[in-house]
């Protein structure tokens, strides 16, 4: 019996209001062919890193709620060191990810919020979920939503640029891909 490989990633379990493991789910099926793994939703950093540790054969996706120069920093404090390979980070939050695509952004909010957010890259916004909030707090759709909003703009992201423009995202494809091709026993063209 193989096992069964698990991507833990930080998040509500809770559906009330969405469900961001459906979110995740969709979005990495656009680039992973072939068996996903189990994604397990946590209920705060803490808490996802503990089934992680706990766990054969799994990768780790959580926030790193600070600049990328706090990877060594956030593995250190949180004694992640020597499975470093298998932990990757939305940077600050997932919210970066929509801020990195505007336009989606404009067409999932219904108007051309894009327009108010600060000329920088997304990595380099410190808080990603209160700038959505803040510029989504006019539109048809309401205030930004961590889950309600956040499950169906996973849905939207385009992979490709997700890729591009956030290496650990880019290295957490490769890694599924390889691990899911490996299981086959052949090896997998990362694009």
């Amino acid at each position: 019996m193989v096992n069964r490989r698990y991507l833990f990633i930080e998040g509500a379990k809770d559906t009330t209001n969405g469900d961001l493991r459906e979110g995740f789910g969709k979005l990495l099926e656009k680039k992973i062919k072939g068996k996903m793994p189990r994604i397990s939703m946590g209920e705060g950093k803490l808490q996802t890193i503990n089934k992680f540790k706990n766990s054969n054969d799994s990768k780790l996706l959580c926030d790193l709620d600070r600049h990328s120069s706090y990877i060594a920093t956030d593995l250190n404090e949180y004694d992640l060191n020597s499975k470093k390979e298998s932990v990757f980070y939305m940077i600050q939050e997932m919210e970066a990810w929509f801020i990195s695509q505007p336009t989606l952004l404009d067409k999932f909010y219904g108007s051309q919020i894009s327009n108010k957010l600060a000329i920088k890259p997304a990595t380099e916004v410190s808080e990603p979920d209160k700038e959505l909030q803040r510029i989504t707090k006019d539109t048809k759709k309401g205030t930004y939503h961590k889950i309600r909003h956040g499950a169906e703009l996973l849905k939207l992201l385009d992979v490709n640029k997700l890729s591009n423009d956030f290496p650990d995202f880019k290295r957490l494809v490769e890694c599924l891909q390889y691990s899911t091709d490996a299981n086959r026993g052949t090896v997998l063209n990362s694009k």
